[in-house]
């Protein structure tokens, strides 16, 4: 899913961008960027639409644009810091080199690769019948930046199971089959689990008596 978020409807919203940011972040991997370039459509921007349909649901694009560039690097510093990426990486998520605009790949809300992307507001020809000599190039680039983020996809560990919780006073310990480690009630119990119960085992002492002759 794509996501895009204006300077102006950031201003608008009176949420700083880390904010807006942080509210639309999942635990799915999730591609950042945070760019100067102004559009007219979202509908049109390349590779950001395109990517967005390739992967559906395994990959979620989070742009922000029409930053301009001292406000880009005040809330992009912001932005950076809150997610967790290291400060060497800061010049190349903030400036641009020629048409290379450089976005953060996150798995789990976690920093995991930096990618080189671009950006372009394409828009479709004025004939049908007449090609457009740079969708070729286009598409040749986007093909190459899908096959690389499958390999990044690809390579990420699976996601860390979640934390083991402590049991609470009265709450069952459900096997597999529905059954309590504890007390033996199934999952269809109304009452709360009383612990384990005690070996009714006649108690057997530590030393035994040994008579001599």
């Amino acid at each position: 899913m794509l996501t895009v978020i204006s300077w102006f409807s950031a201003r608008r919203s009176r949420k700083a961008l880390h904010e807006l940011v942080g509210a639309l972040l999942t635990d799915k991997p999730t591609l950042v960027a945070l760019v100067s370039d102004h559009y007219t459509s979202e509908t049109s921007l390349r590779p950001w639409v395109p990517l967005s349909e390739r992967f559906g649901e395994r990959l979620d694009l989070i742009l922000a644009a029409e930053w301009e560039q001292k406000e880009r690097e005040h809330d992009g510093q912001l932005l950076w810091r809150q997610l967790g990426v290291a400060v060497e990486a800061w010049p190349r998520l903030l400036h641009d080199t020629g048409a290379s605009r450089t976005a953060l790949l996150l798995r789990q809300r976690r920093p995991y690769a930096l990618i080189d992307l671009f950006f372009l507001e394409k828009g479709r020809p004025y004939s049908e019948s007449t090609p457009d000599p740079r969708e070729p190039a286009v598409q040749a680039e986007e093909d190459a930046l899908a096959a690389q983020l499958e390999r990044l996809l690809g390579r990420m560990p699976p996601p860390e199971p979640p934390p083991i919780r402590p049991l609470q006073p009265g709450e069952h310990d459900f096997s597999g089959a529905g059954v309590c480690h504890a007390c033996g009630d199934g999952r269809a119990s109304l009452r709360l689990c009383p612990g384990r119960k005690p070996i009714d085992e006649p108690r057997r002492d530590r030393f035994e008596l040994i008579e001599l002759d």
